[in-house]
């Protein structure tokens, strides 16, 4: 185990230190980093060096040893298109629409709409945080349970 610290730039008056191992994949530190700074994931550029850091390689792979310092660059989030920011998550759809009857059963509509709005928050920092392994095997169990082909392209 080692100690990395990270700094957030411009300014860098903001840094948190996370406890990782060498091997540690980026994508695993950026979680780290989204918990200790609170800047989602899909939101964190990580530089080192001037590099980079590529979400699919390890620490290990950029020579990152012991406390090391590492930049982060937080992009700005993009509203209008960011499919998974919480203005646009489902606002019409029918699973949103049956949440908010329910909702709407056991509170006030303005609680039932703030409790829909934290939930919608939630659900998209969630998937924001998902890796594409991740996602992956979402998809592909979805496909399994309608009774579509699997990895290997034969029928179930």
């Amino acid at each position: 185990m080692m100690i990395l610290t990270v700094k957030i730039l411009p300014g860098g008056r903001k840094e948190c230190s996370i406890e990782v191992m060498d091997q540690e994949p980026i994508l695993s530190v950026k979680r780290m980093v989204a918990r200790e700074l609170d800047v989602p994931v899909h939101l964190q550029r990580l530089v080192f060096r001037g590099k980079t850091l590529s979400d699919g390689s390890a620490l290990n792979d950029y020579n990152i040893g012991p406390n090391t310092k590492i930049h982060l660059v937080v992009r700005k989030p993009e509203t209008e298109c960011d499919p998974l920011h919480t203005s646009r998550i489902g606002t019409n759809t029918e699973f949103w629409e049956k949440l908010r009857l329910k909702l709407n059963k056991h509170f006030t509509n303005d609680n039932a709409e703030k409790i829909l709005h934290q939930f919608k928050m939630g659900f998209s920092s969630d998937v924001c945080n998902l890796s594409l392994d991740e996602i992956e095997r979402l998809a592909i169990s979805k496909e399994n349970k309608d009774g579509h082909t699997d990895q290997a392209g034969t029928s179930r």
